[in-house]
């Protein structure tokens, strides 16, 4: 079995701007200037401490060096490590940020966090099991998010993204099967108000890791 580390961390307030600077070094041209652009402090923070999360994990693959020369894109814009065997995934939601690795699979992951919305608006993209459940659930909201991180683990992992339909996704036994690919997706409430889950093209366990940028500075 194989086995995917999942590193996360939070945020509720700015970095001091010095230290903001220095870890926005560490990105490449392209990457800052994308940063840049962002208006809200959370959302600059979203994205860096997602690129943060992704050098921890490489490290903890004892790879340190060129990081960035690493990464390729795919047709559909899907990020991908050029290591042969290797793949990541980076979600974001609310306040965490979260960043899966694995060796010799093919991974996605997505975090959410339970905001309130008018779940009919996202009726077409539910089977009609999946749309029943929601609506007999003693919380729909958490059921939803449930399938939904679910479907966007798998088209992430996919790599096309919402060029997949998502009303075609059926999950059973923890498995999702789309055009003869099998993926076996695994759910769970990260923490109080939000979920996660996971889809690999492989079974899996995960180690999950927790970093704080606050405390720790990975200069």
């Amino acid at each position: 079995m194989h086995s995917i580390d999942i590193f996360f961390t939070s945020f509720t307030k700015p970095l001091e701007h010095s230290l903001f600077s220095e870890y926005l070094s560490l990105l490449p041209p392209g990457l800052r200037e994308k940063n840049s652009k962002y208006l809200r402090w959370q959302d600059r923070h979203s994205h860096l401490f997602g690129r943060l999360l992704l050098i921890e994990a490489l490290r903890s693959y004892d790879i340190k060096n060129n990081i960035w020369d690493l990464i390729a894109y795919s047709s559909h814009k899907r990020p991908y490590l050029t290591l042969d065997g290797y793949d990541f995934n980076i979600s974001h939601s609310g306040d965490y940020v979260i960043c899966a690795i694995g060796k010799n699979i093919r991974l996605g992951i997505d975090i959410e966090e339970h905001r309130e919305r008018n779940l009919k608006d996202f009726r077409n993209l539910m089977t009609l099991d999946q749309w029943d459940e929601i609506n007999s659930a003693s919380c729909s909201l958490n059921t939803f998010y449930k399938y939904w991180t679910i479907k966007e683990s798998v088209i992430k992992a996919d790599g096309r993204g919402f060029y997949i339909p998502l009303n075609e996704l059926e999950v059973t036994n923890n498995t999702v099967c789309f055009e003869d690919k099998l993926w076996f997706v695994q759910d769970f409430v990260f923490t109080k108000g939000y979920s996660v889950a996971i889809a690999t093209n492989e079974l899996s366990t995960f180690n999950m890791h927790v970093i704080n940028f606050y405390d720790s500075c990975i200069v």
